[in-house]
C-alpha cells in the first residue's frame, strides 16, 4: 500500500480515542512522524464527545475497547445526532478476541474495522488509503454507512448508492473547505441520504405486504400476520418522520395516516374487514405515489 506524501497529510484533523495509555502515546508519535500535526488524543468517551460536537475532524480512530458507547458514539455521529459531519472518515479497531465486536462496528456505520494489535503506521497507512478509495454510502430505516455488499455479488439490490462529502480526501488533495462550505455539502448529502431511507422504506413495505397478502390467500393467519402488520407500522412511522424532517409534511401525513390505518387492523387481522384488506393490496402503491409528489391532499389507502 503506497504511503502518501506527509506534506499532503499537514492539514488534516485527526481525533484518536482509546483506553490505553501506551498505546496513545505510540500513535502520537507515529501521527508526527506521519506528517499530522492537527491530532487530538482521548482517553474516554466524555471528552471525545465534547470534542466532536465543537468541531468535527477528517479522521476518528476509536477503540471499541472503550466500551459499548463507542459504538453508540459512531452510530450517532452517522445518524446526524452528533456532531456537524456525519460523514467523516471513521475507523474502528477491535479486538478479534471479543465476540461480536467487528460485526457491531459495521452495523454502526464505521468505514473501516481494523482488528488489534495493529502498528500505528500501518493503521494510518490503511485509513489514508480507505480514505481515497472510499465506499459509496447506503442509507436504510437503521443503518446509514459504507456499502458492504461486493462489487461482484450477484444478488440484486435496489439500494441506491451515495457519494458523500470526504474532507479527508479534500485535504490530502490539497482542496480546503470552510466550514459553510462543509456544512452545505453535508446538507445536500442529508437530503440524499432521506431520500434514499425513504426509497428503502419503500421497498421494506413492499416486501413485508407480499408477505401479508400471501398469508391471508394461503390461509395461514396467525401470529406472525400481526407481527408483519406492526412492521409495517414501524416503517410507516419512520417514513413519517423522515418526510417531516425534509419538509415534506404531505407525504409525512398520509404515511401517519396509512399506519393507524394498519393498526386498525391489527385489532382484527384475523378477519379484516374489505377495506383493510384493500388497504394492504394498495399501500404500496400510495406511498410510491406520495414520495413522488403524485398524491393530492386528499388521497388515501381507502379511496
Amino acid at each position: 500500500m503506497k504511503k502518501i506524501d506527509p506534506g499532503k497529510l499537514r492539514a488534516v484533523v485527526v481525533y484518536f480515542a482509546t483506553p490505553s495509555e501506551q498505546v496513545r502515546a505510540g500513535f502520537r508519535f507515529a501521527m508526527h512522524s506521519y506528517g499530522i500535526h492537527h491530532e487530538r488524543i482521548f482517553a474516554g468517551i466524555a471528552e471525545l464527545t465534547n470534542a466532536i460536537k465543537a468541531s468535527p475532524p477528517d479522521l476518528l480512530i476509536v477503540d471499541a475497547d472503550l466500551g459499548p458507547t463507542a459504538f453508540d458514539l459512531v452510530h450517532d455521529i452517522r445518524h446526524f445526532k452528533l456532531g456537524r459531519n456525519p460523514f467523516l472518515i471513521i475507523s474502528m479497531m477491535v479486538d478479534a478476541q471479543t465476540e461480536g465486536t467487528a460485526k457491531r462496528a459495521i452495523l454502526a456505520g464505521a468505514d473501516d474495522v481494523i482488528i488489534k494489535p495493529v502498528a500505528p503506521g500501518m493503521l494510518l497507512d490503511r485509513v489514508t488509503y480507505f480514505a481515497m478509495h472510499r465506499l459509496p454510502f447506503i442509507a436504510t430505516s437503521d443503518y446509514i454507512g459504507p456499502e458492504r455488499r461486493r462489487a461482484g455479488d450477484s444478488r440484486p439490490s435496489q439500494i441506491k448508492h451515495l457519494n458523500v462529502v470526504n474532507t479527508l480526501k479534500a485535504k490530502i488533495e490539497g482542496i480546503r473547505l470552510s466550514m459553510a462550505d462543509l456544512d452545505r455539502a453535508v446538507k445536500g448529502n442529508i437530503d440524499e441520504v432521506m431520500a434514499a431511507r425513504l426509497d428503502s422504506n419503500g421497498l421494506k413495505l413492499g416486501s413485508v405486504c407480499r408477505l401479508i397478502l400471501r398469508a391471508y390467500e394461503e390461509e395461514r393467519v396467525d401470529k406472525n400476520v400481526e407481527g408483519l402488520l406492526q412492521m409495517l407500522v414501524d416503517v410507516l412511522e419512520e417514513a413519517a418522520r423522515t418526510a417531516r424532517s425534509i419538509g415534506d409534511t404531505e407525504l409525512s401525513r398520509i404515511c401517519a395516516n396509512l399506519a393507524h390505518q394498519v393498526e386498525d387492523m391489527m385489532e382484527n387481522y384475523e378477519k379484516p374487514t374489505s377495506g383493510q384488506f384493500s388497504t394492504i393490496q394498495k399501500l404500496t402503491t400510495v406511498f410510491d405515489l406520495a414520495k413522488t409528489s403524485k398524491v393530492g391532499p386528499s388521497t388515501s389507502a381507502r379511496e
